[in-house]
């Protein structure tokens, strides 16, 4: 592609925290807008198009499929392993404590890459902030102003796919999203106006036909692609959903990966793991980085591409990086904080490129292979305080045939850093983390989880495996 305009490359280590939107305040100056708001000689070109009955994405004139990360850290990584677009979820123009990622850097990082971004705005949650209260009409009016001021700033950004209007910020009740979606059509109406090369989106936490899909159809037809967020078991179910909806437009998975941790019971497999009489809680059965690259590759195959000729033009796995939020902070990200990439990168690699993966990530096949004083993860582990000579082993192989390094470590159940990433373990517990099976003192009375990292270092490839235990 011709560049003609210079682009100041930065190129950051933490990107988009997923889910969190952190909204604007204030209205955008327009005198601050010009940098990408000048005519360029080529743009990147996106837009919906039924070709033989099918509705694909189209770069340039040419078929474009989707194969995309929702990312927030390790951002370039994604074009190295056959990706070709990473998804924001709102605007940020300043870094803050918990990340030094601004929209400009990832819009360029994306470009230095071959990225395209599918770039998020932000919106009020309809399910908080009431869009029919006649009090709230200037907080509305500042909303739309933001975000097409956003969309004149980056509109002739080489790396921008579409722009992404909230993400979940919809409700289950069909009448207010009546009145949200008729606020979400005059800034896709807006949109179009100002920038007729890129399609519009919104983002949903499911597929519900009636609640959403309809009301969508009814009071937002300016919205060209149609998003959803699904996990493992309800992927597949988007496609007839789309259908019972009479939905004739393209659709996206905009996050897909192992069971959410809301989706958890005591039995679904993972479980939830009942500790309610002794601590007022539950813990979270995990499964192994094996088990979930299969989860992954699974979902990829069955539910997203096979769909590819009944108008899905693409998806985003979920998460690529190390989590910084979320309930279980190892359940979704894709590397450790070390930028040693788990199974599921392989896998979907694999989808992406359709090539076999050389020397691939160790693996612990599932949770039977992690026990913790010969019991595993189902069985429900508790210890007694500050008990001694507790053991933990797991059983890991290497595709790679290159040795594996251990590293085992203990967190306080919901504990985080201050960027909201995983702590580094409770010290003084365990003698010696570097081996295959270990000794530990149990700590303090409360809910734990035990970690052990299993690492190829030369291919800077890693497996994992967790055992939640209540030290009582």
């Amino acid at each position: 592609m011709k560049r003609v305009f210079n682009i100041a490359i930065a190129f950051v280590a933490s990107l988009v925290l997923t889910g969190c939107t952190e909204e604007r305040q204030t209205v955008i100056p327009t005198p601050s807008i010009p940098f990408f708001d000048e005519v360029v000689e080529e743009r990147t070109v996106f837009e919906t198009k039924k070709i033989d009955g099918v509705w694909r994405l189209l770069k340039n004139g040419e078929v474009f499929y989707i194969n995309g990360a929702a990312t927030n850290n390790y951002f370039g990584e994604v074009a190295k392993w056959g990706g070709n677009v990473v998804r924001t979820y709102g605007i940020k123009e300043a870094p803050d404590a918990k990340t030094d990622y601004t929209t400009q850097m990832i819009l360029d990082e994306a470009y230095a890459n071959g990225l395209y971004v599918n770039v998020g705005l932000g919106m009020k949650d309809s399910g908080s902030f009431d869009y029919s209260n006649p009090a709230n009409a200037e907080a509305i009016k500042q909303q739309l102003e933001n975000n097409i001021n956003w969309v004149k700033r980056f509109r002739n950004h080489p790396a921008v796919l579409c722009w992404s209007i909230g993400n979940e910020f919809e409700t289950s009740d069909a009448a207010k999203n009546a009145v949200y979606f008729q606020h979400v059509e005059e800034i896709a109406k807006a949109i179009h106006e100002i920038d007729p090369n890129h399609p519009t989106t919104i983002a949903f936490s499911n597929s519900d036909v009636n609640n959403k899909l309809k009301p969508l159809m009814k009071y937002a037809p300016s919205i060209d692609i149609l998003s959803v967020n699904s996990y493992y078991n309800g992927v597949g179910g988007v496609a007839t959903n789309v259908a019972a909806a009479g939905w004739d437009k393209p659709w996206m998975i905009t996050e897909f990966g192992p069971r959410g941790t809301w989706a958890l019971s005591n039995s679904t497999d993972p479980k939830k793991l009942s500790w309610i009489a002794v601590t007022g809680k539950y813990a979270l059965e995990e499964m192994t980085s094996t088990e979930k690259a299969e989860i992954y590759s699974l979902i990829w195959k069955r539910d997203i591409k096979a769909n590819e000729n009944k108008g899905c033009i693409g998806s985003f796995i979920f998460l690529w990086g190390f989590q910084t939020h979320g309930e279980v902070l190892s359940w979704y990200g894709l590397f450790d904080k070390k930028m040693n990439s788990f199974g599921g990168v392989d896998e979907i690699s694999e989808c992406w490129t359709g090539k076999t993966i050389d020397n691939p990530a160790p693996r612990i096949e599932d949770r039977s292979k992690m026990t913790l004083n010969g019991k595993i993860s189902t069985d429900g582990v508790k210890l007694k305080a500050k008990s001694e000579n507790n053991t933990a082993t797991v059983e890991a192989t290497s595709p790679s045939g290159k040795p594996l390094t251990y590293r085992w470590i203990i967190n306080r159940e919901g504990e985080a850093l201050s960027n909201g990433s995983m702590p580094d373990g409770i010290e003084g517990l365990i003698a010696d983390n570097t081996k295959s099976t270990i000794t530990f003192k149990a700590p303090a009375a409360g809910a734990y989880r035990l970690y052990v990292f299993v690492t190829d270092e030369e291919n800077h490839k890693a497996a994992l495996a967790c055992i939640p235990f209540l030290a009582e």
